[in-house]
């Protein structure tokens, strides 16, 4: 007997595709990124990649392209804020506009 959702599998188990690696494009960007921030180093570059993705990775190959979105993210904030003095004050180091200043 046929199942309606089995059509492609006749085993019933599940099929799990393996996650996107990572892009050339992407790798580029992260590559660029972390030059913005000053971080050169592969051991510190591993480091701040599991800092902001919560992924420990000993080799750029094991990034995917999920995580790689992810880290694009947060180095470009960085980078953003790299350049920037650190007053102290919430409210004047704010990243993003709030709905006062669209007014």
């Amino acid at each position: 007997m046929d199942e309606l959702f089995d059509l492609d599998d006749p085993t019933g188990s599940p099929r799990q595709e393996a996650p996107a690696v990572m892009t050339d494009v992407q790798r580029a960007q992260i590559r660029d990124l972390f030059a913005k921030i000053g971080v050169v180093v592969a051991r510190e570059q591993f480091d701040i990649v599991a800092e902001l993705t919560g992924l420990r990775i000993t080799a750029v190959g094991q990034l995917t392209s999920e995580n790689a979105n992810t880290l694009i993210r947060m180095l470009s904030a960085r980078a953003a804020r790299a350049g920037r003095a650190n007053t102290g004050n919430s409210w004047a180091d704010r990243q993003e506009d709030t709905w006062i200043d669209r007014l």
